[in-house]
């Protein structure tokens, strides 16, 4: 029977530091997997845009 994808250690890292910011745990797994021209997208990137007055959405919206 195959198995659910894990996320990997960075991965569960990023997700942990976008709780961090104010995510939920859902979009924070979100943001941990996604992938921007094959970069991941980094806690430090989305917390530039909160710091720009952008809303957790709004945030989300950008980069996903």
């Amino acid at each position: 029977m195959p198995t659910a994808p894990t996320a990997t250690t960075s991965e569960q890292e990023r997700a942990q530091a976008f709780v961090e910011l104010g995510f939920d745990a859902t979009q924070a797994l979100m943001l941990a997997a996604t992938r921007v021209e094959g970069e991941c997208v980094e806690p430090a990137q989305v917390r530039r845009l909160l710091d720009c007055g952008c809303s957790h959405d709004l945030a989300l919206r950008i980069v996903v």
